[in-house]
């Protein structure tokens, strides 16, 4: 009998649990690969055979059965540390109702309101995860460059850094505020950079790095902090937003563009021009992508679906990043953000903060003003009580106004309790420097406020006062900060504790109050605790009584973020059609499943009016986003912004539409435009149309104080030069012209110190220029010669604040003093009078010789060129018409640029554009004193136009009109010459 051989044989024992977890991994892995490749499919009908098998995957939760109630069992991923998942939470009765509060709370009951403690939770087990640090000397030469000056990488930083450094991986970071975020969008910066060095040289005209933050503010501190980071390596970092344009040449020699999300999607909008910018971008990070869930959600969509469809259509690898605070549905985000869940997603809880943070959550009881004045007394104790504890505070309200309200509240409360030297800080050089500077400061309240230890902080403050309390306040010599959301959304202020101050927000869009978001209460709370100097913060939250377990429901489950795209798919869609990225609605439907509101329809239909039935019958929805996209196509094509064939679905932009994308100009506004907007009209009618506009619905809407109406009434007496009709001068035909009378402020230069109407004013100023242009552009595609003159001339005294009638020579106010202009406006001389005077003679009018070189040097620098033409027969129905541009004005690089300056020519009846055309005049040809040659065709028939007008794309009172006359050219007859029909016989 033969001896069998002997083998080693590994048994592995698994329990029935084991077994399940490791077929559900795999089943994960696989469907995941499935979802990624859903994108690359030609057509929804494949899409449709592949839905049974990916509907239920990891990147799409499960229902839960309202039968059942059993919740599936979560999936764990590697980089994911959500201790929600296994958090243990009790009970308790707030008013007999019922309420969730974390484990270890404690709720305390008071006559006026009632108090929950959540104290700094207890840990399960000790964190083992990142103990192993990165250190700097430990990177390669250009990592040690760009992390000059930092000893290693916290601990989040050295969980992500082999995904950021070391792989092209899309990646989706949620940590805490203050965990150090910016320095992985760092790590994945060097690593792109890393990836153009050749013979240890940056090819820096290879790449662009886009860097997307949700506020103005924030953009320039991230330029100032890359820009120090990289100097060593000579990487350029510019900001590129409303308040800081760049020129082509700029773009092109700027690697890393720090923008907003409009700036950049109306960057990425305009395919000709740009597309060599957009082209070379190749990595794309999205800070405080959690805002999906807000207004600006809509915008973050468009940009990624633009990016992702770029990446497919041209074959090109574009990284995307996504930076976040801690999100309830990471997974879904991560899913739109097409990130590998066991190599991209990163989730870390506040077991990860720098400061651990405790809460407290305040009920209020009472209604209407006693509400109010009990939220004041109680929120002023808990700030007492911090401050002697020498303590900073930061309270947030929702309002600009309320700021100043509340502070001066605190103020009058500290003096009628005698604590005012608990707010005041120590007497030092600092303090008496500090009290100087806000002695000159531009609002008058900071300066008042501040000898008492209070300040204010809000986006309606000038730039310079913001900067002023900033530093004081991180020098410790503010003790209490009234606030709006800017300083928790954008600068990086922290304080040992923050109080959120009322959860009441109003709505301009809904014209109600609606509750503060979970994610703003955790997102401000992120401000609480100064690392390096505090071991822990205190965030707190004071609403009234009824809200009270709301909030506290929404800590510890928090409601998944939803997207808000259907209600800008119309502005979206055009804007697409425009860039010739969608031509027909199946197209568009395909868009559509690129957008985070696919992902959140397929999780939760019933919040999109989809029942689980349809999505029984149609799993990827694809008559739902047949049924948005020709809704949209329709409302478009009502609006004139697009042509929409129901036959074929083809769908094509036209004139209005391209205007609409190009200028940022939502749909609502064209609808106003174009019931508005006539061959014939005043300027009274023009001013009022702008102020229409849905883009300034925020100030109409915004709560209308006494003083702002009387403050608003001494503004339209003083400062509108055009006719504002108002049937009566009540405050709310005053809230309904309120936009038109600071429109005209503004042009007027006027100031005002009511700071609501300081912030409307700088509204404005950020936006009327854009709606302008963007009207100019409507009419002049119209054909509307007496409308799009009124409207060039409207955008360019928007540009410059000044009026029309004003002299041309107030646009050089930093040559000429304010006297000289106001004398030569005084004696109505026009510059071209100035030009031929003699010295003596303007020194005479003037009253100053001494100014006489200035006024002529300026006055041969405003931009005027001299038309002349001539006119030939082409056929017997066509004239050519040769026009010649004199550029009659010497160049001054400081005024008009290195390159050129441009000209709108165009032939008109005054009612009727026949030919319009947009010429730049180089300072070569100005220098040179070359003539412009072109030529227009136009056909002999009546009426013939019967002037040129050439004037100034952005210069005032630089217009000059050449008058036609077609004296050797008859206009044929358009009757043919008739006779009789013959009647022929034919054999």
């Amino acid at each position: 009998m033969e001896k069998t051989p002997r083998h080693m044989k590994l048994i592995t024992i698994e329990t029935e649990e084991d077994k399940l977890l490791r077929k559900e991994f795999k089943k994960e892995e696989k469907a995941y690969q499935k979802i990624n490749r859903l994108q690359n499919l030609d057509s929804d009908d494949e899409i449709l055979k592949m839905v049974s098998k990916t509907t239920s995957a990891t990147n799409f939760p499960e229902f839960i059965d309202p039968k059942n109630r059993k919740a599936p069992a979560a999936q764990k991923y590697p980089h994911v540390y959500d201790m929600n998942l296994e958090s243990k939470v009790s009970s308790c009765f707030i008013d007999e109702e019922p309420c969730v509060i974390p484990a270890g709370a404690k709720k305390t009951a008071f006559k006026t309101h009632t108090e929950v403690y959540i104290p700094v939770a207890n840990m399960p087990q000790e964190l083992t995860v990142g103990k192993e640090l990165i250190f700097i000397k430990n990177l390669d030469e250009v990592g040690q460059k760009a992390f000059h000056g930092i000893t290693n990488l916290n601990r989040i930083q050295s969980i992500i850094f082999d995904a950021a450094y070391n792989t092209n991986e899309n990646l989706l970071i949620c940590a805490p505020t203050g965990a150090g975020k910016t320095n992985v969008a760092l790590l994945t910066i060097i690593h792109q950079i890393k990836q153009h060095i050749r013979n240890n040289e940056i090819n820096k005209n290879e790449f662009k790095i886009v860097y997307v933050v949700p506020m103005k503010a924030l953009a320039a501190e991230m330029t100032e902090n890359f820009s120090k980071r990289l100097s060593s390596l000579e990487i350029s970092v510019r900001e590129y937003t409303g308040d800081m344009s760049l020129t082509k040449t700029e773009i092109l020699n700027t690697q890393i563009l720090v923008t907003t999300p409009e700036k950049w999607d109306v960057t990425t909008r305009k395919g000709t021009g740009d597309i060599a910018l957009t082209s070379l971008v190749k990595l794309l990070i999205i800070d405080e992508v959690h805002l999906l869930h807000g207004d600006r959600g809509p915008v973050l969509e468009a940009l990624v679906a633009r990016t992702l469809r770029q990446v497919k259509s041209s074959r090109s690898m574009i990284r995307i990043v996504g930076l976040s605070a801690t999100l309830p549905n990471y997974k879904d985000v991560a899913c739109f953000l097409k990130v590998n869940f066991y190599k991209g997603l990163f989730y870390f809880d506040d077991r990860f903060r720098p400061v651990p943070l405790v809460q407290t959550f305040v009920g209020v009881r009472g209604s209407g003003k006693t509400l109010c004045h009990e939220m004041d007394k109680v929120c002023y104790d808990k700030v007492y009580d911090m401050v002697q504890k020498e303590h900073q505070v930061m309270v947030f309200v929702h309002a600009r106004n309320a700021t100043i309200k509340t502070a001066n509240v605190f103020r009058e409360f500290s003096i009628h309790r005698n604590h005012q030297t608990a707010f005041l800080p120590q007497d030092s050089n600092t303090i008496g420097i500090a009290k100087k500077a806000f002695e000159s400061c531009h609002s008058k309240e900071l300066s008042k406020l501040f000898n008492s230890g209070f300040s204010v902080h809000h986006a309606g403050l000038l730039r310079s006062d913001r900067d002023l309390v900033e530093k004081y306040f991180a020098e410790g010599a503010i003790k209490v900060l009234v606030c709006t959301a800017t300083l928790a959304w954008g600068v990086n202020l922290p304080a040992h504790a923050v109080i959120i101050k009322g959860t009441d927000i109003r709505d301009s869009k809904q014209s109600k109050f609606i509750d503060l978001g979970i994610l703003d209460v955790l997102q401000i709370f992120g401000r609480a605790g100064r690392p390096q100097f505090d071991s822990s913060g205190h965030g707190m939250i004071i609403t009234s009584h009824s809200k009270l377990p709301k909030y506290l429901s929404l800590l510890t489950n928090p409601i998944p973020i939803e997207s808000c795209f259907v209600k800008h798919l119309a502005n979206n869609l055009n804007a697409e059609v425009v860039l010739r990225t969608i031509s027909n609605v199946e197209e568009a439907v395909m868009w559509l499943s690129y957008t985070y509101l696919f992902v959140r329809m397929l999780i939760n239909p019933q919040v999109y009016g989809i029942s689980l039935e349809e999505l029984e019958l149609d799993p990827m929805l694809v008559d739902k986003r047949k049924e948005l996209i020709i809704s949209a196509a329709t409302a478009l094509d009502r609006a004139q912004m697009l042509r929409y064939n129901e036959r074929t679905g083809n769908l094509s932009f036209t004139d209005t539409g391209r205007t609409a994308s190009h200028f940022y100009i939502t749909y609502d506004s064209v609808e106003i435009f174009n019931k508005c907007l006539k061959p014939s009209m005043n300027g009274s009618e023009i001013f009022q149309m702008i102020s229409d506009a849905k883009e300034f619905d925020q100030i109409r809407d915004r709560d209308f104080r006494d003083n702002e109406f009387h403050e608003l009434h001494a503004l339209h007496r003083k400062y509108c030069r055009v006719e504002i009709k108002l049937d009566n001068p009540s405050m709310f035909t005053f809230l309904e012209r309120k936009v038109n009378v600071l429109l005209q402020t503004y042009i007027g230069r006027a100031t005002t110190t009511s700071p609501p109407l300081i912030s409307d004013l700088l509204y404005i100023s950020q936006n009327v220029t854009r709606i302008a242009r963007a009207l100019f552009d409507m009419a002049l595609h119209r054909n509307y010669a007496k409308v799009s003159s009124i409207l060039l001339e409207l955008c360019k005294m928007c540009e410059m604040t000044q009026w029309s009638f004003e002299s041309g020579l107030r646009q050089f106010p930093d040559v000429l003093s304010p006297e000289i202009i106001h004398t030569i406006e005084e004696n109505k001389i026009p510059y071209t009078n100035i030009i031929e005077m003699g010295a003596k003679e303007l020194g005479i009018l003037l009253g100053n010789q001494n100014e006489v070189a200035a006024v002529k040097k300026c006055s041969m620098e405003i931009p005027y060129i001299e038309p002349s033409s001539s006119i030939q027969s082409i056929t017997r129905t066509i004239l050519k018409m040769n026009v010649e541009l004199f550029p009659n004005f010497e160049w001054n690089d400081e005024f008009h640029g290195l390159t050129a300056v441009a000209f709108w020519i165009w032939l008109e009846d005054l009612e009727k554009i026949f030919r319009w055309k947009r010429v730049l005049i180089t300072k070569n040809q100005v220098i040179r004193k070359e003539t412009y040659k072109f030529m227009f065709k136009i056909p002999l028939v009546e009426p013939l136009p019967s002037q040129l007008c050439c004037t100034s794309d952005r210069w005032l009172d630089s217009t000059s009109i050449l008058p036609l006359t077609f004296p050797h050219h008859l206009i044929p007859h358009c009757d043919a010459s008739m006779t009789d029909v013959l009647e022929q016989k034919f054999e």
